[in-house]
């Protein structure tokens, strides 16, 4: 009874602490899906305020306007229009300049447009292009401008921020997997003599790992569990100073970061385990002693 007592509590303590350990690694892996997720949805935001002003000809009709945007409206590159009258734009210009131009003038040589916001996956550069070349063409247009400018540098740095998260996103969960893999195998180095008497008794390897998995099973539940809770906690201490962390996240989209901390938890600690005993399981009883 007395060797029991701290037999199980060594049990407990190498269990506490491998659900501990995986529950921090996958803690991180969470933070950095988080960051990979607001960074596409950022990327998106951006390309989806790209803008494109079509100056339509003078004297127009009302009706040609309204076919011309209707027409607009269904082609798979625009997310949004909006016509701008020429009183409208003056009005506007009125109030960046601070002055009321039209006064000098004694006219309005402003014309009306259509702005155009595209769609996301047509705002690279060449796509605008081509949009832009497309809209010339028409002969209700008189002018197209865009910031050409603006929609390179998107591009690029968006580019840049998506090799170096990949990178990081890599190298993290390479690190993840040996820090969770180390983690059990220890839990498991314990068990070692244990494992091969089952063996040579004649026991199955199926037999021999079914318990362990079990353990791991519910061992990577219990830490995905416990990195979705810390990750739930970080949030809403982080959302009290920037409230509009989560002005790009919806919940379906935070459910799926948290349903794939969960899978990775499970794979990687079933994996893990499962690598572990059977190594035990081929060591002779000489490699044992000496592991």
């Amino acid at each position: 009874m007395s060797m029991e007592r701290p037999t199980r509590r060594r049990t407990r303590t190498a269990t506490l602490g491998t659900v501990v350990g995986i529950a921090l690694v996958l803690f991180m892996l969470g933070v950095l899906g988080f960051l990979v997720l607001n960074a596409r949805a950022l990327d998106r935001y951006f390309k989806e305020h790209v803008r494109v002003d079509v100056f339509l000809k003078r004297g127009l009709k009302e009706t040609d306007v309204m076919q011309y945007r209707k027409a607009l409206d269904t082609e798979p590159w625009v997310l949004e229009t909006r016509y701008v009258t020429a009183d409208e734009a003056a009005e506007q210009l009125k109030q960046d300049l601070g002055e009321d131009f039209l006064g000098v003038l004694g006219s309005n040589p402003l014309l009306a447009s259509i702005e155009l916001r595209l769609a996301a996956t047509h705002a690279h550069p060449d796509s605008v292009q081509w949009i832009v070349d497309r809209l010339q063409h028409d002969p209700r247009t008189h002018e197209v401008a865009y910031n050409a400018a603006v929609v390179r540098n998107i591009q690029a740095n968006m580019n840049k921020l998506g090799l170096a998260v990949l990178g990081f996103s890599v190298l993290l969960l390479i690190i993840a997997v040996a820090l969770i893999n180390n983690t059990i195998r220890l839990a498991v180095y314990s068990q070692r003599f244990l494992i091969r008497t089952m063996h040579l008794v004649g026991a199955t390897r199926w037999f021999i790992q079914r318990p362990f998995l079990g353990q791991s099973l519910w061992q990577g539940v219990l830490s995905a569990v416990l990195a979705i809770g810390l990750l739930v906690l970080t949030l809403r201490l982080v959302l009290r100073t920037v409230p509009d962390l989560l002005a790009f996240t919806d919940a379906t989209t935070l459910a799926l970061l948290f349903a794939a901390v969960l899978l990775l938890g499970l794979l990687i600690s079933l994996a893990s385990t499962w690598f572990a005993v059977r190594r035990y399981l081929r060591m002779s009883a000489e490699d044992i002693h000496w592991s």
